[in-house]
């Protein structure tokens, strides 16, 4: 597993880079084509990742495949990470991005696990409810889990709703057990 918080600082530097030129949606959108282009293009990823490659036959080929596709700012900022070896990083890195450029927009993802689909009209007025209690905007993302029986659990950040039957079932059977039968 890579370290997270060596991505977070690349992240933040980019990220800082980003919002002093006023461009975090366009550098957004820019790591989102190199992610799509390194995962879409066959062996790009393992090439990256190799340790044996020089970094500079690695920037040869970064600069190829990008050169008028991205910015400067965004080529330059791949180059530096591949001078400092951590490509692997940066399917990472983009994600710490995004994660900043959220939390500049006052937005919060969550995830919502129901045992069956949750209609988008629910989803709307449960999305509405959470972001009036969080003071953000709530953009959830919906998972099925038929072990769930019923009910919903929902991720936000380190902060977890359960709302299931199991869970339900269990508060039930803790409360029976305190019970005393005389």
């Amino acid at each position: 597993m890579l370290n997270k918080s060596v991505a977070r600082r690349y992240a933040e530097a980019f990220f800082s880079i980003a919002r002093e030129a006023k461009q975090v949606d366009e550098f957004e959108l820019e790591l989102d084509k190199v992610m799509e282009i390194i995962e879409g293009t066959e062996n790009l990823k393992d090439y990256l990742a190799h340790l044996l490659i020089p970094a500079k036959a690695k920037k040869e080929v970064i600069g190829k495949i990008f050169a008028g596709n991205i910015s400067q700012v965004t080529l330059n900022f791949l180059m530096m990470i591949i001078d400092k070896r951590r490509e692997a990083y940066i399917p990472v890195i983009v994600e710490e991005y995004k994660e900043l450029a959220d939390e500049a927009r006052n937005i919060m993802k969550a995830q919502l696990i129901s045992a069956q689909e949750v209609s988008a009209d629910e989803m709307k007025v449960l999305a509405e409810k959470l972001s009036v209690s969080t003071g953000k905007t709530v953009q959830l993302q919906q998972t099925v889990d038929p072990a769930l029986i019923g009910g919903i659990k929902i991720r936000m950040q380190d902060q977890i709703i359960d709302a299931t039957v199991a869970k339900r079932l269990e508060m039930l059977k803790e409360k029976l057990k305190q019970v005393k039968i005389s």
